[in-house]
């Protein structure tokens, strides 16, 4: 019964509903004789729904998420976080303050701070605000990192980057200030390959610890793997926009 009412919300939301809407007008189109119409908009049904397939999204996704492991040992000196998103006005009565770190950053920020446990580095934070109606990221990070037991002597800020490559140019300004020369850097595993390159490009030697995985190393076959879903198109979108950047990164 589950499956059935997943299956049911899969065709009732989007993309499903456009998927099926769309098809619906390629055989009113057909019915017309349209059929350049017809073509058209059965590629774009087509098209919309194999991007919408967890299978498509998450070998996508993986392709990218396999090309770095976490190491085994930690060796470096200074714990480098790449923030990537917050929400603003929201009480948080935990942190005492206002502002929520997305999924994503908050699962960067809980390994940093396991990884701070048990290495005791310092932690630079980078991110800003991106847009005027979300958080601060590096300073609602903070507030996390403190109330997870990490002494403000040891965490660091670059509160003002608003993309990867400002990540990487305003880190750089401080690991050359403090005097940083092996920096570790922690990310999503689907925005490590982009992170590195942009690091790289500055000729900053990078030790990548990739956290947050989205797609699984094995895939198991099954019927929900081909149907069309809001997660499959996320997942899809998320793959797509790192081999843009990473394509950018490589070629700017």
């Amino acid at each position: 019964m589950i499956y059935l009412i997943k299956i049911a919300y899969t065709i009732l939301f989007p993309p499903g509903i456009i998927i099926l809407l769309l098809l619906a007008i390629a055989l009113w189109l057909k019915q017309k004789k349209e059929y350049l119409g017809t073509l058209l908009v059965g590629l774009a049904a087509l098209l919309l729904g194999v991007s919408s397939m967890p299978y498509f999204g998450n070998t996508l996704l993986n392709s990218i998420e396999k090309r770095y492991t976490p190491p085994v040992q930690v060796s470096g000196d200074v714990l480098v976080l790449l923030t990537g998103g917050a929400t603003l006005d929201h009480a948080d009565p935990l942190t005492k303050g206002e502002g929520y770190l997305t999924g994503n950053t908050a699962a960067r920020v809980l390994t940093v701070a396991e990884l701070y446990r048990s290495t005791k580095l310092p932690i630079l934070l980078s991110g800003g605000q991106v847009f005027p109606d979300t958080g601060n990221e590096s300073r609602i990070a903070k507030r996390h990192l403190l109330a997870l037991g990490v002494p403000e002597s040891s965490i660091y800020m670059d509160d003002k980057s608003r993309n990867t490559e400002e990540n990487a140019v305003n880190t750089q300004a401080i690991l050359t200030e403090k005097g940083w020369k092996a920096p570790i850097l922690i990310t999503s595993a689907f925005h490590m390959a982009r992170s590195v390159k942009q690091f790289q490009k500055l000729k900053i030697d990078v030790i990548p610890y990739p956290t947050d995985y989205i797609s699984g190393q094995n895939q198991r076959l099954s019927i929900s793997k081909f149907i069309p879903s809001s997660s499959g198109l996320s997942t899809t979108t998320i793959a797509l926009k790192e081999f843009l950047g990473l394509f950018a990164a490589r070629n700017n």
